[in-house]
């Protein structure tokens, strides 16, 4: 599985782009004034100058830098296109996705028979990885005044695999639903904590409300000191809703996609920002 984090322009790259930096200044030069003689009665006009917004003297060289980036992973996002196990996942497994640019979180939702089941995560579980930034490299100087290289990660170091923490609700009509907190290690899906929610405590509100509801239900047992007979018949029957190794890789390569696109929409809030 290819690692899709951003893959920064180098830094020889950027020293052969020209760079124009511009030290914003100010003259306080004397206004030239003209006496005129005005017939009696006359209303002289008094005109005002509004003072010139300045900015930083930083801010020519960030601005270049900040294109050069949004114009490097544009192309490298208009060469990749749209990655086709998105579209394979959906077919496969009947999940919808639900997120919005801009924002971390991810829902997916799909129907099994009378059954609706919601999967969250968070893109910000990509921290989770060892090295979430690869082409890294890192430079120090020596006692000479010399700017040696001293470390570098490439792509192929970066890691596969990375835990997830997700949360998956399955409803039934005039049930309790059942909440589950869940993480991927490794591929291999683990339970937290299964919790059963009132319908209303689900439907009827959300955000700090939902969370509080969710903290006075009882966690339930812990996972692993279950028999082995209900361990089993858990995993099967998270399996058969498509709560498996199969979801734990698609989460695993949607947050790098997601995360990448987001990188782009970050530079390019920031290069408006500094234009503004």
């Amino acid at each position: 599985m290819k690692y899709l984090a951003r893959n920064l322009v180098t830094a020889a790259a950027r020293n052969a782009a020209p760079r124009f930096s511009q030290a914003a200044s100010i003259g306080l030069g004397a206004r030239m004034c003209a006496h005129v003689i005005q017939p009696a009665g006359t209303i002289r006009t008094l005109t005002t100058t509004m003072p010139m917004r300045v900015n930083g003297s930083s801010d020519s060289d960030l601005l270049h830098t900040l294109r050069d980036e949004a114009d490097y992973e544009t192309k490298q996002a208009a060469e990749e296109g749209e990655p086709e196990f998105i579209q394979a996942f959906m077919n496969k497994t009947g999940f919808k996705i639900k997120t919005k640019t801009g924002e971390q979180k991810v829902t997916m939702t799909k129907q099994f028979g009378s059954e609706t089941i919601t999967i969250s995560f968070d893109v910000g579980e990509i921290l989770n990885a060892e090295n979430p930034i690869a082409n890294f490299e890192t430079y120090r100087e020596n006692d000479s005044g010399d700017v040696q290289k001293e470390a570098e990660i490439n792509a192929d170091d970066a890691p596969e695999d990375f835990a997830i923490g997700f949360t998956a609700t399955i409803s039934k009509p005039n049930t309790p639903v059942l909440f589950l907190e869940l993480e991927s290690n490794e591929g291999e899906v683990g339970v937290n904590h299964m919790r059963f929610l009132s319908n209303k405590d689900v439907s009827d509100i959300s955000g700090m409300d939902l969370e509080w509801a969710r903290q006075k239900a009882y966690c339930g047992p812990l996972f692993g000191q279950l028999s082995d007979d209900l361990k089993e018949n858990i995993d099967a029957f998270l399996a058969e809703r498509n709560i498996d190794t199969g979801l734990t890789l698609f989460m695993q390569d949607y947050i790098e996609h997601k995360e990448q696109g987001e990188y782009l929409n970050w530079l390019r809030k920031f290069k408006s920002f500094v234009e503004a």
